[in-house]
């Protein structure tokens, strides 16, 4: 197997969300390493980076009001949204204003909890773990880092009862590169309720077999061809994954030839 297989396919780097895709859609991280990017993302995406971005200013503006943070957010969602209506990208009209309504459902009980944490030893620090079984590194950005603690945020109107194994891998990459214990907030808000539930994340050694396998795997893919199209044709394709973008069944379509 050659080491170079991600070079020749220029992946300078793998990330959570990559390794994440290739266990639960390899054929859309397949899609991806052939050039194709989505440009903007969805509502729902526009809401959690509104969020994140307000906890932020939140936690190192203490005297900025919680009306001053939720307007602030509201305006973040709309020039993402204006955008993609400009660039003619296709939006569900309904579902961004139900996620713009209910950023400030949100941020209500999130602005008190994330400020009542302390001032964090750092936001949106980029991280880059290097693992002997790998000729790339894993980089990603975390979203909050305490002493010996890491923090990420999740916005959801769902609750999960655990944390799910693809956030757990997540929060293990982060961990390890910082060599702390890793924690989930869920932001958690819909019509009956809005909250901030905390879960830690446990065997993190665990799950970092598994990001080892799984990326020691994508690695051992690419080095089937140099031609991400005869790669691609060893696999098809389930369009009606709900994963997939507008843009990206398009893309697939004719990367499959389907």
């Amino acid at each position: 197997m050659s080491k170079n297989s991600f070079e020749n396919h220029n992946v300078g780097h793998l990330s959570a969300s990559s390794i994440n895709e290739f266990i639960t859609n390899p054929q859309r991280w397949i899609l991806h390493v052939s050039g194709y990017r989505d440009r903007f993302g969805i509502p729902a995406m526009w809401r959690g980076t509104a969020v994140d971005k307000a906890i932020t200013i939140a936690i190192e503006e203490p005297d900025v009001s919680e009306a001053q943070i939720i307007e602030w957010a509201e305006n973040s969602f709309d020039e993402e949204y204006k955008t993609a209506v400009n660039d003619k990208v296709p939006v569900m009209t309904t579902r961004a204003e139900s996620e713009r309504s209910n950023l400030s459902r949100y941020l209500a009980p999130a602005i008190p909890h994330f400020r009542s944490l302390g001032t964090p030893l750092a936001s949106q620090k980029k991280i880059k773990l290097e693992l002997d079984e790998l000729p790339i590194p894993i980089i990603g950005y975390l979203d909050l880092l305490y002493d010996g603690v890491v923090r990420d945020i999740k916005t959801v109107s769902r609750l999960p009862n655990k944390v799910p194994t693809a956030t757990c891998r997540q929060l293990s990459i982060y961990a390890t590169a910082e060599n702390c214990h890793p924690i989930v907030d869920y932001v958690h808000a819909n019509k009956t309720a809005s909250k901030v539930v905390v879960m830690p994340v446990d065997n993190v050694d665990a799950h970092m077999v598994v990001v080892k396998q799984a990326a020691e795997n994508m690695m051992r893919l690419l080095s089937y061809s140099d031609d991400i199209a005869e790669i691609a044709s060893l696999m098809v394709p389930d369009l009606d994954d709900w994963r997939w973008s507008d843009g990206e069944r398009i893309a697939a379509r004719k990367l499959w030839r389907i």
